[in-house]
């Protein structure tokens, strides 16, 4: 991302929020940030040590994080979402079983905040959702998980997969993710090509991103009978900026100057 940006006149900094000390009397030197770190405590010292006006703000993160207020929020935005029940611990075996069997086999049953795949398992049938809702429970037993709720959603079978990226509001290109099993995360394996999509995909996408008032993000569209947001991501992965449109980088700049 530096490399894409410095022609455009933006000298990009990173900076380490965790597995560090700070001083607390440093001055992070930046006109702007990009996407609010994601661990929320450590941004906030960021976010003060150098009062940064940020393109994606904290509030966009947590918003995408929760899978479930995404899907209310896109829901009601008119935005095709995939069928999700939303289960906060502790829950019953038959408040799974009502959950699994509104969705209807197979269901994605995924912890609600969790990213890159983690934790989602595929299932077929109540006594495994049941199961894994059980593995949830004990998880969510520590005082230390903050999110203590996990997903129960459709299953899109046999759809394209597609990263598509929005940035402004405007369509900048996107990748189709293919990969061996069920599984369409890059983290998890599967393999990134840049693609020109559908254009109800692209559509939707931008439709999705607008809803959420999210300036940049990563937005993941399944594409089989029709157009699903399955995800929003904003702090979206930019592996290779020629998988996307040649002007990219030009949209990127100019939101992360208006920013400043």
């Amino acid at each position: 991302m530096r490399r894409g940006l410095e022609p455009h006149g933006i000298d990009c900094v990173t900076f380490e929020t965790s597995g560090r000390a700070y001083t607390l009397d440093e001055t992070v030197d930046a006109d702007a940030g990009l996407v609010y770190p994601s661990r929320l405590a450590e941004g906030g010292v960021i976010d003060a040590l150098g009062n940064i006006s940020w393109v994606n703000e904290a509030d966009d993160v947590l918003t995408t994080r929760n899978k479930a207020r995404t899907v209310v929020l896109l829901g009601r935005a008119g935005v095709p979402v995939p069928e999700t029940r939303y289960l906060s611990n502790p829950v019953s075996d038959d408040e799974v079983r009502a959950a699994f069997e509104a969705v209807g086999p197979p269901a994605v049953v995924k912890p609600n905040s969790a990213s890159s795949g983690r934790g989602a398992a595929l299932v077929h049938d109540t006594d495994t959702a049941t199961g894994v809702a059980d593995l949830f429970g004990i998880v969510h037993e520590s005082s230390l998980v903050e999110d203590r709720s996990f997903v129960v959603q459709e299953y899109v079978e046999d759809a394209r997969d597609f990263r598509v990226m929005v940035v402004n509001g405007e369509y900048v290109g996107a990748v189709e993710r293919v990969a061996d099993g069920w599984k369409k995360n890059v983290h998890a394996g599967a393999e990134p090509s840049g693609v020109g999509p559908p254009d109800e995909v692209r559509e939707v996408a931008v439709e999705a991103a607008r809803a959420l008032g999210i300036d940049f993000c990563g937005v993941d569209v399944l594409f089989g009978d029709g157009a699903t947001v399955n995800e929003v991501n904003a702090r979206p992965t930019v592996d290779d900026a020629d998988k996307y449109k040649g002007g990219f980088y030009k949209v990127l700049a100019r939101l992360v100057k208006n920013a400043e």
